[in-house]
């Protein structure tokens, strides 16, 4: 029989023991907020564009390597990657909270700049002034060789060209980059977001890459489905003939 000294000093050592995990959970998020990386200015932005070349690379930030595993090398006249996907970092540079890896890919374009088709395709969705990530629309682009259904919505885009139930074809203007978007979604500096998915969103309600992908469990590394191979984006080019199912870049790159 546990007597009443016992017990209350078993419930002591109970408190005891809370106070210290609390006490060790604080500590730790304390560490992880001082490790956190802040977002770079806007003239060091530009800095950095420019020390790369302005196009043809990929930014990363904080010397991280390839989330995906395997290099990403983009034509010398594509819009460069400012934020890969399932990288740590924001367009600036700052350390991503929520989610902790990025679901898309970031193409840095000017205000205006044509946004275009990846691939022949249906557009499935429209959605003007998202209060929290602007202009957004989607397109169902088939099946990938593999079988893989890709769809892929482009988020905070400027004027959008084309409607709900739209066939497209690869290379064809769709929209044009849109201004930077004020809001936490937009990450402090314009771009294109380019995410992909196997499954087409069903929640009307919902926002951001999930009103027309759905949940994280469908999404895609667009990286595994371009035309020159794993890793090998590739600008489109009028009249070059590409296989179906695989994509070339959604944002026209300069002329050589």
């Amino acid at each position: 029989m546990i007597s009443t000294w016992q017990h209350y000093g078993n419930s002591g050592s109970v408190l005891k023991m809370k106070k210290l995990l609390g006490i060790v959970v604080l500590g730790l998020l304390l560490s992880g907020n001082a490790y956190a990386k802040k977002n770079i200015t806007k003239p060091d932005f530009q800095n950095r564009i420019i020390e790369n070349g302005i196009t043809g690379f990929v930014l990363r930030y904080h010397g991280e390597k390839s989330p995906s595993k395997f290099e990403i090398t983009l034509p010398k006249n594509s819009p460069p990657i400012i934020s890969d996907y399932h990288s740590r970092y924001g367009v600036l540079g700052g350390s991503r909270s929520n989610p902790i890896k990025h679901g898309g890919i970031d193409f840095y374009i000017k205000a205006g700049s044509p946004i275009i088709a990846a691939a022949d395709g249906k557009v499935y969705g429209v959605k003007v002034k998202d209060t929290c990530i602007g202009n957004q629309f989607a397109i169902y682009f088939g099946k990938s060789p593999n079988g893989k259904r890709l769809y892929a919505t482009h988020m905070h885009v400027g004027k959008i060209y084309v409607k709900k139930g739209d066939i497209v074809k690869r290379g064809q203007l769709v929209a044009d980059a849109g201004a930077e978007v004020k809001t936490n979604c937009g990450g402090g500096m314009e771009h294109l977001h380019f995410h992909m998915s196997n499954k087409r969103g069903t929640e009307p309600n919902a926002w951001g890459s999930w009103r027309f992908l759905g949940g994280p469990t469908g999404w895609i590394n667009p990286h595994e489905y371009w035309t020159g191979g794993k890793g090998k984006p590739e600008c489109f080019v009028e009249e070059k003939e590409y296989p179906e199912g695989l994509l070339t870049l959604p944002v026209a790159c300069n002329e050589l």
